[in-house]
């Protein structure tokens, strides 16, 4: 069977990527940053793509299976 999708609303700034991760469902957003100009060809092609937890649960879930890089580890 298919699975229900929930489709976002008009006005919806956001458009959450979703991942099944164990028995967790996490939901991040994401924001791209392109760089340069087309006359500057070193960075005319250099894009960021960034992914950001939507909700506190997918936070906590992200902070607990990366390691901590506190006090230089």
């Amino acid at each position: 069977p298919e699975p229900e999708i929930d489709v976002p609303g008009t006005g919806a700034v956001f458009v959450p990527l979703k991942y099944r991760y164990r028995d967790q469902e996490l939901e991040l957003v994401s924001t791209t940053a392109v760089f340069g100009t087309p006359l500057d060809i070193t960075v005319a092609e250099l894009a960021i793509e960034s992914f950001f937890p939507a909700n506190s649960a997918t936070a906590d879930v992200l902070r607990s299976v990366q390691p901590s890089r506190r006090g230089g580890k």
